[in-house]
């Protein structure tokens, strides 16, 4: 007989992976081992709140050189002008995306501790 190949073959091997690296045989056992290294790989994106941080720092310092250029009058930068409020913009679209996969990891954090803690019983 033919050994098994294709998507039955992956899930057998990565099963098997996770029990010799788990030592869980229990299918309960190593799905919570698997849960909680979800978990931990979710909290590396919250812990983005420094980058997110210095993303709305840098959006602060932008603006204020904005201001400044126009109070001076500084029509002769106008080129400068455009460029700063185009990198304004990339750096709110950043933060934006940064707040929202923040917030989602969070999300996934929640539910996959009630994972775990139904697995473990």
């Amino acid at each position: 007989m033919a050994a098994p190949n294709g998507p039955n073959q992956l899930a057998t091997r990565v099963i098997d992976e996770l029990i010799a690296f788990s030592g869980e045989t229990e299918v309960d056992g190593y799905m919570s081992f698997f849960k909680q290294q979800q978990i931990s790989n979710l909290r590396g994106f919250i812990r983005m709140h420094k980058e997110a941080t210095t993303a709305r720092n840098e959006i602060g310092q932008i603006t204020a050189l904005i201001a400044e250029m126009e109070a001076i009058g500084a029509e002769e930068h106008h080129d400068h002008l455009i460029h700063l409020r185009a990198d304004r913009e990339a750096t709110r679209t950043k933060l934006e995306g940064l707040e929202a996969l923040i917030k989602d990891a969070g999300e996934q954090v929640e539910i996959k501790e009630e994972e775990v803690e139904q697995l473990n019983g």
